[in-house]
């Protein structure tokens, strides 16, 4: 089941595309939450150090008696702010995942350190991590809350001492993007509908083509594709189906000329040979070549008629199927035979020729006479179709051979026995005349244990 499914190129375009967009979004996702945590911690490490700045900024705008006013409402903020201290001697070394933070200070700044102890910065609750991505977990975080100490003066040379909480606060624009899992899971049905629909627009010539050769195979003269539309490569494809077309039609119609000389041209040399076996006194021998000459003239006449199938177009025009069969079996009738038909009781109107049909089912139902004392003919229709089943309840023809006797010139008998009638061109005559009208002539044997051979003619409306 697996095995016939991946065999279809649809199948195979959508597995190939699907997989190819995404382990390409996946890349791309695991580089942007990449770019997106180098970004985020740029922008949080200089957020912290515009507040520090500001706050260097304000001390320095406010004199000398309000600054412990000032220094209230830091800490009421979260920094305590520390006047006339000095930095120590041994100040404990910044840590190497924040050595670049020196970068942001600006120049009136002094160096940042690391408070091991700090003094007045207590530990303080983060941020929830983020959620687990789809594509990996992230790196571990800083840690939350980590206390930085700044020595620096003001410009009256006052030393002050600043303690902030580092990495506790996330820069304006509010929290990262978090993946909606119905997004992400409506984008996916997005995704898988418009490659399932490429695929099935790119596949959709070899269709044509493989239905086009399906109808080649039961009517030579199907229209050819359309040599205008598609690819390039498609209208390539369509141009040699095309070129095959005429060149197996052409084979045909040359087969059938040559076929349809021969049989011409033994014409005269007959009719001079008849003429000369009535002066054959024998009366006995005289009927028995009398006998074998009318059958070479009537495979002669049946040859003349296979090959200007072979090779003409039909003419077609509305004919009523119901009073063409009924004609057909009135002419039985006459002839002493009788058909059991059923009939529809309502007008059956195709597009066709009415000789040719005509003849097609006199050679079925004289085929029939031959085993059966009253073959059936039925007729309705079914769908978009006409259907017309004429069958006996004679032997029957074996499986192996139901596909053969529809060729030319092969019989069940492997001898050219004359008394069943016949030349093994009739079935063939009215294969084509079927095939000519777009329809199709199937052979079947009655189901067991009774015998006989079914033919149906199915023809579109």
């Amino acid at each position: 089941m697996i095995k016939k499914l991946l065999g279809a190129m649809s199948v195979r375009i959508f597995l190939i595309a699907i997989i190819g967009i995404l382990l390409t979004a996946t890349v791309v996702s695991m580089l942007g939450q990449r770019d997106f945590r180098e970004n985020e911690t740029r922008m949080r490490d200089q957020f912290a150090f515009d507040r520090i700045e500001s706050m260097i900024r304000i001390l320095e705008a406010t004199v000398p008696e309000k600054r412990a006013e000032i220094q209230d409402v830091f800490k009421r903020m979260g920094s305590h702010v520390t006047i006339g201290v000095q930095p120590p001697q041994n100040a404990p070394v910044l840590p190497a995942e924040l050595a670049n933070l020196n970068n942001l200070l600006v120049p009136e700044v002094a160096d940042l350190i690391s408070l091991s102890k700090p003094s007045h910065c207590a530990p303080r609750r983060g941020p929830p991590p983020p959620p687990p991505s789809a594509f990996g977990s992230p790196p571990p975080p800083r840690p939350h809350g980590q206390c930085l100490a700044i020595y620096t003066h003001l410009e009256d040379n006052t030393p002050i001492l600043i303690e902030v909480h580092y990495g506790s606060h996330r820069p304006p624009g509010g929290p990262p993007h978090e993946r909606n899992p119905m997004a992400i899971l409506l984008a996916l049905l997005g995704l898988i509908s418009i490659i399932w629909a490429v695929a099935y627009v790119a596949t959709q010539p070899l269709r044509k083509l493989a239905n086009a050769a399906l109808q080649l195979a039961h009517n030579i003269e199907h229209p050819p594709l359309a040599e205008n539309e598609g690819s390039t490569e498609v209208r390539h494809a369509a141009k040699a189906f095309n070129e095959m077309q005429r060149s197996i039609l052409k084979h045909i119609q040359e087969r059938g000329f040559i076929l349809g000389a021969i049989a011409h041209d033994l014409q005269t040399p007959l009719t001079r040979l008849r003429l000369r076996l009535e002066k054959v006194k024998d009366q006995e021998l005289k009927q028995g070549l009398i006998k074998d000459l009318t059958a070479t003239q009537e495979m002669v006449r049946e040859g003349l008629d296979f090959a200007r199938l072979c090779g003409e177009n039909i003419h077609k025009s509305k004919i009523d199927m119901t009073a063409l069969a009924t004609a057909v079996c009135d002419d039985f009738e006459e002839a002493g035979v009788t058909i059991d038909s059923q009939l529809s009781t309502q007008s059956i109107t195709i597009w066709g020729s009415a000789h040719l049909l005509t003849r097609c089912l006199t050679n079925l139902l004289n085929n029939a006479t031959a085993y059966a004392k009253t073959p059936k003919l039925s007729l309705y229709t079914e769908g978009e179709h006409v259907i017309c089943i004429i069958s006996d309840d004679g032997p029957g023809i074996p499986e192996q051979e139901l596909s053969n006797v529809l060729e030319p010139f092969r019989r069940v008998e492997d001898s050219r026995s004359r008394q069943t009638g016949g030349t093994g061109l009739g079935l063939s005559i009215a294969r084509m005349i079927v095939e000519k009208h777009g329809g199709k002539l199937s052979l079947s044997n009655k189901p067991l244990p009774a015998t006989g051979l079914v033919v149906e003619i199915r023809l579109p409306l």
